[in-house]
């Protein structure tokens, strides 16, 4: 079992996502994060990083050769694009949180066709691992990931009736969005600006030209 067994499985997971086969989804990106920890020593062990922002740069690079289409489910954006690693992908920093979110974005994708009960399991579960992956991201690394994270788990709150903690997401983006407005350094946010349907359907303010 090696790392590019497991990339391999994560990108493969990404193909299921796209393909509307949640199921499949959730089994090739848990097998991806299994692979990866057998052989997580070997990734921790490289010195060299891939550099700064490059989840970012594979989320701009797959939106190049993919549909920019954006899911909105009752006035909900989710951010439901995969992250595709590049094969040569070396560093556990990114590694890591790429699997585990491309597992979360199955995971809360795949509620949508669940029962009640695996309904609520499926969010939990998708909630607690966009926390893992969001939890070691540096302040100022890898805007769009880190906002696509924050506004999927306040969508999740969102749809459990947790709408205080919803709140604090939306709000906290709202913040992120208008520093980034401010410095004219918001262009590839837009990626993610459907998260201002989340904000207006929770009755807040307009948003700002981007």
């Amino acid at each position: 079992m090696t790392i590019e067994k497991a990339i391999q499985l994560s990108n493969q997971a990404v193909s299921f996502l796209e393909s509307k086969s949640f199921e499949e989804a959730i089994l090739s990106s848990c097998a991806a994060m299994e692979i990866f920890q057998q052989s997580r020593h070997m990734a921790e062990q490289v010195l060299s990083r891939q550099g700064n922002d490059f989840i970012d740069q594979c989320i701009l690079n797959h939106d190049k050769t993919s549909s920019s289409d954006q899911t909105i489910m009752d006035d909900d954006f989710i951010y439901e694009h995969g992250i595709v690693l590049p094969m040569n992908t070396f560093d556990a920093t990114v590694i890591t949180p790429v699997l585990i979110f491309n597992c979360a974005l199955s995971y809360q994708l795949a509620a949508r066709h669940c029962d009640d009960g695996t309904h609520q399991a499926f969010l939990d579960k998708a909630a607690s691992l966009y926390q893992i992956a969001y939890k070691d991201q540096d302040q100022d690394l890898n805007t769009i990931f880190k906002f696509a994270i924050l506004n999927n788990i306040g969508v999740i709150h969102k749809m459990l009736d947790r709408s205080e903690a919803a709140k604090a997401c939306f709000d906290y983006l709202v913040s992120m969005m208008m520093i980034y407005v401010a410095t004219d350094n918001c262009k590839y946010l837009r990626l993610v600006q459907g998260f201002w349907n989340n904000v207006l359907g929770d009755g807040r303010e307009t948003a700002p030209a981007a």
